[in-house]
């Protein structure tokens, strides 16, 4: 298996020379993609790093507006994704749904793709940007594991990801109005990581750490907001109030 494993699977699936998956195979593959998305949601670096192939040819692609990832080899897909579980061991506050599955299969090869949606838990439950998922999987010692991942990240019930950054971001909003700083800033920080370009989103996160006391970390995602939208008045007066102290 090289770099090519994706491309030969899909051109297999989508010419016919993959099969409709078994009941019980199909059963399992839908377990470890569930397992990896709750690993992904609970931070489970461990659980995660189960799911996967611990192989050279293991990819992972994440394509979402304004940005594309891609990286191959296993040691290179698992580096940042423990990285990112070690810097935000948080839980996600976030509940997944599949959608649409469907499995081919030839042996011990498979490729699945299915629609994900997640929500957004908590006294204000908004729907955050649904994905088209991909993955090819192998069975391995008798279990099916990751051999590849595209993750292609769409607008939910037809909404741009800026509408539907906007809606996240009203929730976070509302729990800091509702003097729950921590909780919104849980919210804040799934927006930006969703939305990295975002000036908007960490202009929020801002708001939410200086409400909280942690003015060190205001100043940073303010400081970022105005990188991206140097024209944010609001943010750079509250980045000068937050310098005085």
């Amino acid at each position: 298996m090289r770099l090519g494993l994706l491309c030969v699977v899909v051109s297999l699936a989508c010419g016919g020379g993959l099969a409709s998956a078994q009941t019980g195979d199909e059963e399992a593959m839908k377990a470890v993609v569930r397992a990896e998305t709750k690993a992904w949601i609970d931070r489970n670096a461990d659980a995660w790093q189960a799911t996967w192939l611990h192989d050279a040819s293991a990819s992972r692609a994440v394509v979402q507006a304004g940005s594309y990832t891609y990286t191959q080899g296993w040691e290179n897909v698992v580096a940042p994704v423990v990285k990112d579980y070690q810097e935000n061991p948080t839980p996600l506050p976030l509940s997944p749904a599949m959608e649409h599955f469907a499995a081919r299969q030839q042996g011990n090869l498979a490729f699945v793709d299915y629609d994900q949606i997640l929500t957004v838990t908590g006294e204000a439950p908004s729907s955050s940007p649904s994905s088209r998922e991909y993955r090819v999987l192998i069975k391995d010692g008798g279990q099916w594991k990751i051999a590849s991942q595209i993750t292609h990240v769409l607008g939910a019930f037809g909404d741009t990801p800026g509408a539907i950054a906007s809606r996240i971001d009203g929730t976070g909003s509302a729990l800091l109005r509702s003097g729950k700083p921590q909780e919104a800033i849980d919210i804040f920080k799934l927006n930006v990581r969703l939305n990295p370009q975002s000036a908007d989103a960490l202009d929020s996160l801002g708001e939410g750490y200086a409400a909280a006391g942690q003015n060190d970390l205001a100043v940073q995602n303010y400081e970022k907001s105005l990188q991206l939208n140097p024209k944010n008045e609001d943010a750079r007066k509250a980045l000068a109030k937050l310098k005085e102290h």
